[in-house]
């Protein structure tokens, strides 16, 4: 008998517990969402399909929708707590540059996915009696259950790996000058003065401060002494002070309205060996020195052989129209085959760099007789070359990628 009552005691508390620390999950273009026994029937978690703005879940809180509803607030917003979207990598871009409150990107998928967090900026209870403190910590503790999506999200989707961001404007000028054409700055020490970036690309230098990095503000501490990198935005009136004293690598000042408000950021990085103004002073001291050379794009005129391999040959000749520029490129896969493009790219007039937008791409095959079959891939390629400050070439492939992390060396003009 004691057996058999402690066996159904057992059974009485495996029951138990499965009830008590049930969830209830919901799934939208193979992602889950989990809410907890205890919200389950506190929320409406809502799942759209195919949403143009990869909106995957959305979720709010059922009696603010309900007393919204009855005391006829014209308001879709009520209750909301937060929503989870996925976006491309193109996206990411673009939301990064852009100072908008009210989202959080935490994670990314294998396919460089990148998926965001929204959140209300604002308070979105409603209620009959907000003197109602039963109803008010349910709001609470809804909107802390809310705050720790982000990390069971994670671990409960495979295939996604947390990244860390924030949205500072050091952010968002950061994310500027990293993803966007044609936004004017500086960057400048005591050394040789302020210098334009006149064709250098800031992806190929400060991508450290914007891919993992977080920057908070600090209130409490003494703005570092001694010298500095500016990165200056004149058309807005924001400049950035990155100090180079030793122990304070990674402090910066954001100084707006000439000179009259100032704000200190401290920057984090998961590889505590970066140090952001060092990150800047080489950008600097890059920029300078392409700057100093005076390349243009003449100087890209000749042949350029790929610098370890030399299978890969550009050939760059002046085009009729002032301007232009005829390219040809050979990459040899074997004897009997290679692969072709030719294009007419343009000076972008930021120093030594040409862009084209008509890129043909062909495979060329010989057969033993010497006979050539040309296998057209793409007419309508397009990217851009640059020439560096150590007066090598590289190629932007953007439809093919052909030449990722490949440079050129000059053969002759």
């Amino acid at each position: 008998m004691k057996k058999l009552f402690a066996l159904c005691l057992f059974v009485f508390i495996l029951a138990f517990t499965a009830v008590c620390f049930a969830e209830k999950s919901y799934t939208n273009n193979s992602m889950t969402l989990t809410v907890p026994d205890e919200y389950a029937d506190l929320v409406l978690v809502e799942t759209p399909e195919n949403d143009e703005r990869g909106m995957l879940f959305s979720v709010s809180e059922i009696e603010s929708l309900e007393e919204a509803k009855k005391q006829e607030i014209p308001w879709n917003g009520a209750g909301w707590l937060f929503s989870i979207a996925r976006i491309s990598e193109e996206e990411m871009h673009r939301l990064r540059c852009e100072d908008i409150p009210g989202y959080i990107l935490f994670a990314k998928d294998i396919n460089n996915n990148y998926y965001v967090y929204y959140h209300p900026t604002d308070v979105r209870i409603v209620r009959a009696d907000y003197s109602d403190q039963a109803a008010l910590e349910i709001w609470g503790k809804l909107n802390e259950w809310g705050h720790s999506v982000r990390e069971t999200f994670v671990t409960e989707n495979k295939g996604l790996t947390p990244e860390k961001f924030t949205n500072t404007q050091l952010d968002v000028s950061l994310a500027n000058i990293m993803y966007m054409d044609d936004v004017n700055y500086s960057v400048s020490t005591l050394e040789y003065g302020p210098q334009q970036p006149n064709g250098i690309k800031a992806s190929d230098y400060i991508t450290p401060l914007v891919q993992n990095a977080t920057y908070s503000i600090v209130r409490d501490e003494e703005t570092p002494d001694g010298e500095y990198v500016v990165l200056n935005f004149p058309d807005v009136d924001l400049r950035f002070d990155f100090f180079l004293m030793d122990g304070k690598e990674n402090y910066i000042r954001q100084t707006w309205s000439d000179g009259k408000y100032e704000l200190l950021y401290k920057a984090e990085f998961d590889d505590e060996n970066i140090k952001a103004s060092q990150v800047m002073n080489d950008f600097y001291h890059e920029i300078v020195l392409h700057n100093s050379l005076g390349y243009t794009a003449d100087d890209m005129i000749g042949t350029w052989t790929e610098k370890i391999a030399g299978r890969g040959n550009i050939e760059i000749e002046k085009a009729a129209e002032d301007g232009k520029y005829n390219i040809q490129i050979h990459w040899s896969a074997n004897a009997a085959q290679k692969a072709y493009w030719e294009m007419t790219a343009e000076a972008t007039g930021k120093g030594a760099e040409l862009r084209y937008e008509n890129g043909k791409h062909s495979i060329l095959t010989w057969d033993t007789d010497d006979n050539m079959t040309e296998e057209v891939v793409y007419t309508n390629g397009t990217g851009n070359f640059d020439l560096l400050s150590t007066y090598e070439l590289t190629w932007n492939d953007e439809t093919g990628n052909a030449a990722d992390d490949t440079v050129f060396i000059n053969t002759g003009k």
